[in-house]
């Protein structure tokens, strides 16, 4: 069925529902009455051959005569409602009655004709005004779908959001609490061992990695503060990128010893000399999440690598782990605020999930670009950072 605004060109195809032969002849005289007649008329007389045509949706229009025999034409509207059988309808009667007319466009009738001074001017306007409001009420229904669902992929992501953000906040929860029970314990043995300068000691050295750790979680949270309000900056200098990556490996040692996973850096004697303009702090922090994260998703005994070319005036690095993988479904919010792998997989080495996210912003901060690839659970992951070697002075 058309269910589009009329071609005046084409033909359209009515459906006359009426158990009088002499009304289906006087009603296809009124069609044919039309100046350049274009409707191809076909006639059903019973209730149930009716309302089985009017959902197949085969006719543009449908003229439905109030009475059928022991039944009517309101009754059939309602009928064909009822299995959503949706076509314009213009209930015709023998005579005029408000209550008739008033039903009839409560059951969805687009109009009500009186058979006794039909015209082919007024049943021409009619099968217009009807197949034009069905087709603007069709095309109503479907934006309203479209909305509908659209709202529902809305609603949808935002209790994704809203549950990413309960599980963030109970994360960093345990990630604060963690540190604070070394540490009261650390007091009270160094309350309790007044004169025993090593036990002291010892318990100093605690208390200041576990310091260390509470800071540096304080100052991930600061960065996504900064992210959400745009308050990230760089300070940019020429850097030699050998000595970053020196530097950025001597930190993440402690993580990788550990989780008990190897780093294999592949060096590359000819960029030794290679220096990259970037913030040192920041370029830093991009090799150490990056690496971090590696070493976090890989089980004992496993293997990181990190490598680096120059392509152009291009820098790629590549960190590729052998660890538990990322599956597929989730490989598109690797970047997301707040997004950890499947709970149920290793993450012996805790965080807040905001690391990559950071990485993403900072590494876009600087000109170039982030991406991951894994080939599923069990398979590892890789990162590759592409970093313009001269980017534009922010």
């Amino acid at each position: 069925m058309n269910q589009t605004s009329p071609d005046p060109e084409a033909q359209l195809r009515v459906l006359l529902i009426d158990d009088d032969r002499d009304d289906y002849l006087l009603t296809r005289n009124t069609l044919e009455e039309i100046p350049g007649c274009r409707y191809v008329l076909d006639w059903i007389s019973g209730f149930d051959d009716a309302l089985e045509a009017m959902c197949r949706c085969e006719h543009d229009v449908v003229l439905v005569d109030y009475r059928l025999g022991a039944k009517t034409g309101l009754e059939l509207l309602l009928a064909a409602r009822e299995r959503i059988c949706s076509a314009p309808v213009i209930l015709l009667t023998g005579q005029s009655e408000f209550e008739i007319d008033r039903a009839a466009t409560s059951a969805g009738a687009a109009d009500f004709l009186e058979k006794g001074s039909l015209t082919s001017v007024i049943l021409e306007r009619s099968i217009r005004y009807a197949i034009r409001q069905f087709a603007q009420e069709a095309d109503l229904e479907k934006k309203v779908r479209e909305r509908t669902a659209e709202l529902a992929h809305a609603n949808e992501a935002l209790r994704e959001v809203d549950t990413r953000k309960n599980n963030f906040l109970a994360t960093l929860a345990h990630e604060l609490r963690n540190p604070l029970a070394p540490i009261v314990n650390a007091i009270e043995i160094m309350r309790l061992a007044e004169n025993n300068p090593l036990q002291i000691d010892r318990s100093r050295r605690m208390i200041e990695r576990q310091v260390s750790q509470l800071v540096r979680l304080i100052d991930d949270l600061l960065d996504v503060s900064r992210i959400a309000r745009d308050k990230l900056r760089l300070e940019t200098s020429s850097l030699i990128f050998a000595e970053l990556i020196a530097e950025a490996t001597e930190t993440a040692m402690p993580v990788f010893a550990k989780a008990g996973v190897r780093l294999n850096l592949k060096p590359n004697p000819a960029l030794a000399g290679l220096s990259i303009r970037g913030d040192r702090v920041r370029l830093l922090q991009i090799l150490t999440n990056l690496l971090n994260n590696a070493a976090k998703y890989t089980r004992a005994n496993g293997n990181v690598y990190l490598e680096y070319e120059k392509i152009d005036d291009w820098l790629r690095i590549r960190v590729r782990d052998t660890g538990v993988g990322i599956p597929p479904d989730q490989i598109a919010s690797v970047f997301d605020l707040f997004a950890q792998i499947d709970q149920s997989l290793n993450r012996s080495q805790g965080g807040l999930g905001i690391g990559l996210a950071l990485v993403k912003r900072l590494v876009e901060m600087h000109g170039g670009t982030v991406a991951v690839s894994s080939e599923g659970e069990g398979m590892g992951a890789e990162f590759t950072v592409t970093l313009p070697l001269n980017p534009p002075r922010a």
